[in-house]
């Protein structure tokens, strides 16, 4: 292993204190420092299954998935997380979403299905009045404000409006026992 990784990709491979986050551009060896890492991991003791591996993209998540079985065999592969960061939280709420009212066969909206739940709550058909509901909603998520705290936050009759939307919003979503990952 260490003729093939740096010392600062040594580093982070053999880091055990907690989080690793790697960071690098394109081509620098960040997959093969996180199979190392797996590899470390498991060799330390860690179970599989408590071991997760977070990319952004399904080609990066299946590369990382078939480097990590190659090094580390078939049998500790199997009971690794590797994914990206939505299919997790999919993965996660197929597993427990019973926990915040979800029912097992719960739907994933895309970005074209939140516009149109977002026209339907607002009673509109402009579609850039829907996208700045939307940012609007994604800001408040972020901020981990309900929709009534979203609305007595809002500032001005816009976003006042946007919070109604947003209320309305997530009603149809529980209705539909739907789930977006877009806002």
């Amino acid at each position: 292993m260490a003729d093939t990784l740096n010392s600062a990709q040594l580093a982070a491979v053999h880091h055990l204190g907690g989080p690793c986050l790697v960071l690098a551009g394109a081509g620098s060896g960040k997959t093969r420092v996180i199979v190392h890492k797996i590899a470390r991991l498991l060799e330390a003791g860690y179970a599989p299954g408590q071991i997760a591996a977070i990319t952004f993209t399904n080609k990066a998540a299946q590369e990382m998935r078939e480097r990590a079985k190659a090094l580390v065999g078939a049998r500790a592969a199997a009971s690794l997380v590797v994914s990206t960061f939505h299919a997790l939280g999919v993965r996660l709420l197929r597993a427990d979403g019973e926990r915040i009212g979800l029912k097992p066969n719960f739907s994933i909206l895309d970005a074209n299905d939140v516009l149109g739940v977002l026209k339907d709550a607002g009673t509109t058909t402009d579609n850039a009045q829907a996208r700045r509901w939307q940012w609007a909603i994604s800001l408040w998520k972020n901020q981990g404000l309900s929709s009534d705290e979203a609305e007595a936050a809002a500032q001005g009759e816009d976003e006042r409006s946007a919070a109604r939307v947003m209320r309305r919003y997530e009603e149809r979503l529980a209705a539909y026992q739907a789930v977006d990952l877009t806002t």
